[in-house]
């Protein structure tokens, strides 16, 4: 029987009845480290094949010119130092919000899963070149956020000397369950992932340090169906029929997301000691209505990578641990949400589970086992490390590079003399949002749309967001300037405004709701091998990625890369990039492309200077402005009022008695608020077992995604704000969904935490509950059970 520990959404226990799921591969028996049995339970688990038929096989990568010579001294390079870490980001999980979703009234309350940033450093010896690639679990990667991380590794002598803007990639996974840097981009959130990424990297350099030997990395990649689908298909059919005839599955039916997995794996002497695996879908499968802060899909894939692995979160740095980055690519119209258009939103079965944690431990499911399925069947990377930053003044582009103009293929209608970008603004459609998770306004508003209609959408933004107009310059008041009066002016391409409003003239279809600004932005060229990776601050559309990945490999395929993996919300975030025939279809992604019809093709002209000065070896000149450190110290949590079921630390309700394998197991505690104690690289809530001479030992800790936490005050909150000054008392929900193979014997919840009292002293707690006894298991795997609602 296989002892996992947790991994709650692997395996049923009629594995030789299933086969090996939708995919044709045979488990990789070959995965170092992985215990065979444990394999074989999330290869072939069969909930892999929900959604079969959905997907047939297909095309999955653009055309590559033949590959060239690669310059020495590189040439013949197969050896790289490496080294990898990780740490807890998990901000606070209660009174806060997901910036994602932007839904002030979207509450947190509890805890499904933690998130991490991951860091991977990779340098070839044979020319001196490092990188270091950060996958963070969080929604979104500000300018702010990302000047504090480099800041801070600035100040550190060990640090400063290898990483900087230029070598530093800062990738976050969008994962839409995640506070982030809270509501006003201040305060704990901020501290927290700022100060939690500098010590995955100083992780990661220590581990680099401690392990001088060489290692091999391997490139491998493969087809994943039935995990993502195309959210924003009117926007889709506008492209040119050449380009989507171009990719057709074995049905003769249009692939209208990237449906290709690329992964490095990094392998030591000693095996397997980190993974960075690339997919483009948005972790939206838990929606705005829902409450719990999460990894999301690619969050529940790295954890359970790592449960396979055996990480360990505490590990002492130099020594290390497996560190497994489910990583961003090009999902801006990407859904995880498969059954969308069955169901859609809010009904919970979108997703294709019974409500959106058993969806969101499917796809999770899906894109481990695929991973686990492609290891070692790729092939060994092979030549040097090398990385171009540059920075772009992203409003004021004009497109006049004979490569970037030769690939537009445009209707006259769409076409322009003038192809240039400029003020970046909001649509009108923004407010509709995606189909995850609609807004109040209708997708599809263009200029050529009744204005009644066009004020009726910014009457109900004006309704969901208040009294604010944000993104003005200073940012304006509404009742100064109410967004009917606004729109009246500068709807639609309008250049005779004063200077300080910006220039709206080449919005072409897109009527004015937000100035959104811009500045200076990061573009990032990372090559290790024959893999390049250019990191963008945009969501990229599938499309618009393809289009990218062309020119560039025309680029850089002479010098020997031969895969492109499009990173998008890299480095800072500025929402979409869609091509120039799905900005004018005006859905949500074009709404939200904000520097104009021309933005996709001023990327892909800025993007070939990095290839070019890679290519040619020559240096990028960039002018980086100054990185300012932030403070770090976190802010204490509110006073809480008493709770009249006790202290914190009294035991509300025990668990039963007795439990059989597959059964939900509850108890509840007075608590202290959440924000008293981030608990980062601990937990709020254990699962313990008994060993047989009487100790325990701790079984499952509060980042397994079957074991909830739920924290309950007296009286919610009803609007997010990540600094409350008091609280009601509250309780601690512990819920655990036992695993179908969870072995037999007695267990017990621990509670940890702090609460603050009127007096505004800090009393910690830690409880454990009765023991209750489990008993022995029929089943092999762990089980699929429902988690709870």
């Amino acid at each position: 029987m296989v002892q996992l520990r947790w991994l709650g959404f692997v395996g049923m226990a009629a594995l030789a009845a299933c086969g090996g799921g939708p995919a044709s591969d045979a488990p990789n028996a070959g995965v170092a480290g992985v215990d065979a049995e444990a394999l074989e339970c999330v290869t072939s688990d069969p909930r892999r094949q929900v959604g079969d038929g959905l997907d047939a096989p297909g095309r999955l990568v653009v055309d590559t010119p033949p590959a060239g010579p690669i310059p020495a001294p590189c040439a013949d390079n197969r050896g790289y130092r490496v080294g990898v870490g990780i740490h807890d980001i998990t901000g606070p999980i209660a009174d806060t919000a997901s910036l994602a979703w932007v839904n002030p009234q979207q509450v947190f309350s509890a805890l499904h899963t933690r998130v991490y940033a991951r860091a991977f450093v990779i340098e070839s010896p044979c020319n001196g070149r490092r990188v270091l690639f950060v996958s963070l679990d969080t929604g979104l990667m500000s300018a702010a956020v990302r000047q504090a991380i480099l800041a801070e590794l600035a100040a550190d002598e060990r640090l400063s000397a290898h990483y900087d803007a230029h070598n530093v990639m800062l990738s976050v996974t969008h994962t839409h369950s995640d506070p982030g840097t809270g509501l006003a981009g201040v305060g704990n959130g901020a501290a927290v992932i700022v100060g939690g990424t500098v010590a995955a990297i100083r992780n990661a350099h220590e581990n680099f340090v401690a392990h001088a030997q060489l290692a091999t990395i391997q490139l491998s990649s493969g087809e994943l169906l039935n995990t993502n689908i195309n959210r924003s298909k009117p926007a889709y059919v506008m492209n040119a029929e050449a380009d989507r005839q171009a990719f057709l599955n074995e049905r003769g039916e249009e692939v209208q997301v990237n449906k290709r997995m690329v992964q490095l794996e990094l392998l030591r002497e000693a095996g397997l000691t980190g993974l960075i695996n690339w997919f483009g879908v948005h972790p939206t499968v838990i929606g705005p209505a829902q409450h719990y802060v999460s990894g999301d899909v690619k969050g529940q894939a790295s954890l359970g990578l790592e449960a396979l692995m055996g990480t360990d979160y505490r590990a002492d740095p130099a020594a290390g641990t497996f560190v497994g980055a489910f990583a961003q690519a090009d999902e801006g119209d990407a859904s995880p949400n498969i059954a969308i258009e069955t169901y859609p939103y809010p009904d919970p079965r979108r997703g294709g589970g019974v409500d959106d944690l058993d969806a969101n431990a499917i796809s999770g499911l899906k894109q481990l086992a695929r991973s686990l399925e492609l290891m070692g069947t790729g092939e060994v990377v092979t030549g040097p490390v090398d990385y171009r930053l540059i920075r772009v003044p992203i409003e004021s582009i004009s497109i006049d590079d004979p490569a970037v103009l030769a690939s537009l293929n445009l209707p006259a209608e769409l076409d322009a003399e003038d192809k240039r970008t400029c003020t970046g603004i909001l649509g009108a459609s923004f407010g509709a949002g995606a189909e995850d998770g609609p807004g109040p306004t209708t997708e599809g508003l263009t200029c050529s749309d009744d204005p009644a209609l066009l004020d009726a959408a910014l009457d109900d933004i004006a309704t969901l967001t208040g009294t604010r107009l944000e993104g003005f310059p200073g940012g304006w008041p509404a009742e100064t300037i109410p967004g009917q009066t606004l729109s009246a002016v500068v709807m639609c391409n309008v250049s005779m405004l004063p200077p300080v409003l910006g220039d709206f003239s080449c919005q072409a279809e897109k009527p004015v709701l937000l100035p959104r600004g811009g500045t200076e932005l990061p573009l990032q060229l990372f090559r290790i091998g024959q893999l390049a990776v250019i990191g963008l601050p945009w969501e990229v559309t599938t499309m618009a990625a393809r289009r990218l990945k062309t020119l560039l490999l025309a680029e850089l395929a002479p010098v020997g890369v031969q895969t492109i993996v499009v990173a998008g919300l890299v480095n800072d975030y500025v929402h979409y990039l869609t091509t120039r025939e799905e900005y004018a279809a005006q859905q949500y992604e074009g709404a939200s492309t904000l520097y104009g019809p021309w933005t996709h093709a001023a990327v892909m002209q800025e993007s070939l200077k990095l290839a070019r000065a890679m290519r040619r070896g020559e240096a990028v000149s960039v002018e980086l402005p100054p990185a300012e450190r932030i403070d770090l110290a976190l802010v204490p949590g509110p006073v809480e009022s008493p709770h009249p079921a006790g202290e914190p630390g009294t035991l509300v309700r025990q668990p039963p008695a007795a439990v059989t394998p597959g059964e939900l197991v509850e108890a509840e505690v007075v608590a202290g608020h959440p924000g008293n104690d981030l608990q980062l690289q601990g937990s709020y809530l254990n699962v313990e077992r008994q060993r047989g001479d009487g100790s325990w030992e701790t079984w499952i800790e509060d980042r397994d995604p079957q074991l909830i936490y739920a924290w309950k005050p007296l009286l919610p909150v009803p609007v997010a704000t990540e600094r409350p000054l008091t609280s009601s008392g509250g309780t601690a929900d512990a819920r655990w969904q036992t695993p179908a193979n969870l072995p037999a014997g007695s267990y017990r919840f621990r509670f940890t935490g702090q609460s603050r009292g009127l007096d505004g002293s800090l009393r910690a707690y830690d409880v454990v509950t009765d023991a209750f006894t489990v008993s022995a298991s029929q089943a092999d795997c762990p089980g699929s059970q429902a988690p709870p609602a």
